[in-house]
């Protein structure tokens, strides 16, 4: 790269009017100049894709800022030097942090309201996404024979007007304490049954263990009668049926008989307002908050506006960043639950000997990401900007319209297993280094932090949101992106296949902090 260039050609200022750093988007080499408002500064090292420069000198003790927040304090960094964890600590001021100037805006709020997609109308009044029949094995020890019996329907011949026939495969339901553990593996294992993208099930027990059908069956039916639990439903336990092979012969005829009238099943437009987006982040880099969260912060905004609801998570990638979301929580209600919720988190890390910074892996840091810090800052920006109205238990049931955060890990099978068990019909999933991560019964859109991912993978990332910091002449607004986004949300939502569902990547994970194998 010769001669003096522009630094909004090479490098990201997220909030012109705050930050003290910029982040690279090409390499640059030590002695370089470049044009930067009225005037010009030199680079005084060699600098890689991703990497942060300060653009201003930034004396020992004072903070570096990006989005218009801290995120580390400097040991003294000259202008044009490379900022890293040699000339850093990581630090936060104590007290209110800084206002972030850089939120996003939704413009043409009305039209939102009026978007459609088609999607499947179930008896509770919600809408579906997929027509999707999934064999529930309530444990461990009947996940092998789930899985054969769904196996039996993969050709697809048999399922005509069927998403698909999934097993929830699973590593729990027994040998392990009760209480926490069994309370939440079942109360994901129901949420997922009665989400409005299954269209029927088919659970299977061996018969001796913790979450047996008595149990199940129980918990299943605790609040709603099982005449009322609006689908087809049946049950198969492998000690009375004879064994695994017999239980697998007779499964395949239950699943077999209930699939000609779940084909049936027609999609119609639904109204946006009836759509619940999951937003997910994984293998993260310097980009990721920068482009592909706050694409779809603006996405979940314009959905939230048509009377939509959404659910983030993540809870140690908010490690940092929790007082930035406290002036957006509905009440002091929600405020104190989010509260308790990282508390709690907090405790079980404490317990288990795993700091909650360990969040942030190895692949992170060559993405970038200096500390878990900006990693938090740039996670929650795909929340959005709007109020946060609940915050759930992990699986648990979203119960309003608007925004609301998940108790959940930073793994990303557990925390999507969780957004899909909460409600969510349509995830939308950004990665800088490149995920392909799914799920069971909920459509994933990937969508990437920078074009050159989005080129490298083009067979599992859905939607590029490195346009945003393209050529100048090519790129979009955040709000053309976010709109752009949308479109695909709802086409998705409308039955196209993303990546991962066409790779058949139908991941199932239940969190299982603190389990105890017994």
């Amino acid at each position: 790269m010769n001669g003096r260039i522009r630094l909004c050609d090479v490098a990201v200022i997220v909030d012109p009017a705050a930050d003290n750093v910029a982040v690279v988007k090409a390499p640059l080499r030590n002695g370089l100049r470049v044009v930067h408002g009225n005037g010009g500064m030199e680079v005084r090292d060699d600098l890689s894709m991703g990497d942060r420069m300060a653009i201003a000198e930034i004396p020992s003790g004072d903070y570096l800022i990006q989005f218009g927040l801290p995120f580390a304090k400097s040991t003294g960094i000259r202008k044009g030097e490379k900022v890293s964890s040699a000339n850093t600590i990581d630090a936060l001021p104590k007290g209110r942090p800084a206002r972030n100037r850089s939120r996003l805006t939704v413009t043409r709020r009305d039209a939102c309201k009026q978007r459609r997609f088609m999607g499947y109308e179930r008896s509770d009044g919600r809408c579906g996404t997929r027509n999707i029949f999934v064999v529930v094995p309530t444990s461990m020890c009947a996940s092998a024979t789930a899985v054969h019996i769904a196996g039996a329907f993969e050709d697809g011949k048999s399922r005509r007007g069927v998403d698909g026939v999934v097993a929830l495969a699973n590593t729990e339901g027994c040998g392990c304490a009760g209480g926490l553990q069994i309370e939440r593996f079942l109360r994901v294992l129901k949420n997922t049954i009665l989400h409005p993208n299954v269209g029927g099930a088919l659970i299977v027990d061996l018969g001796c263990e913790q979450t047996n059908r008595a149990v199940m069956h129980d918990y299943l039916c605790r609040g709603v009668t099982a005449g009322r639990l609006g689908k087809p439903i049946d049950w198969l336990t492998i000690q009375r049926a004879g064994g695994a092979r017999r239980a697998q012969e007779k499964g395949i005829r239950l699943v077999g008989a209930r699939l000609g009238r779940l084909g049936e099943a027609a999609r119609k437009p639904c109204p946006i307002g009836k759509l619940v987006v999951g937003a997910e982040c994984g293998a993260s880099d310097a980009f990721s908050g920068i482009t592909a969260n706050r694409v779809i912060g603006n996405a979940v905004d314009k959905v939230i506006s048509g009377k939509g609801a959404a659910i983030f998570s993540e809870l140690p990638e908010m490690v940092g960043a929790e007082r930035i979301l406290f002036p957006r929580m509905r009440d002091r209600a929600v405020l104190e639950k989010f509260k308790a919720g990282m508390r709690w988190y907090d405790r079980i890390a404490r317990r288990l000997n795993a700091p909650m910074d360990n969040n942030l892996v190895p692949e992170n840091k060559a993405g970038g990401l200096l500390n878990p810090f900006i990693k938090s800052i740039g996670a929650v920006m795909k929340g959005g900007t709007a109020i946060i109205e609940d915050f759930l238990d992990y699986g648990e049931a979203v119960g309003k319209k608007g925004l609301s955060i998940m108790q959940g890990p930073g793994n990303d099978l557990e925390s999507v297993t969780g957004l899909a068990a909460s409600g969510a019909t349509v995830i939308c999933f950004s990665t800088g280094r490149g995920t392909v991560t799914g799920n069971a019964i909920v459509p994933v859109i990937k969508i990437s932090s920078t074009s050159a991912l989005y080129r490298r993978m083009p067979e599992d990332i859905d939607f590029d949101a490195g346009a945003v910091i393209g050529p100048e002449r090519r790129r979009p607004t955040f709000d053309q992106a976010g709109d752009a986004l949308l479109a695909k949300i709802l086409s998705v939502a409308s039955g196209e296949k993303t990546g991962s569902e066409t790779a058949r990547q139908r991941q199932f994970q239940v969190w299982t902090a603190g389990k105890l194998s017994l």
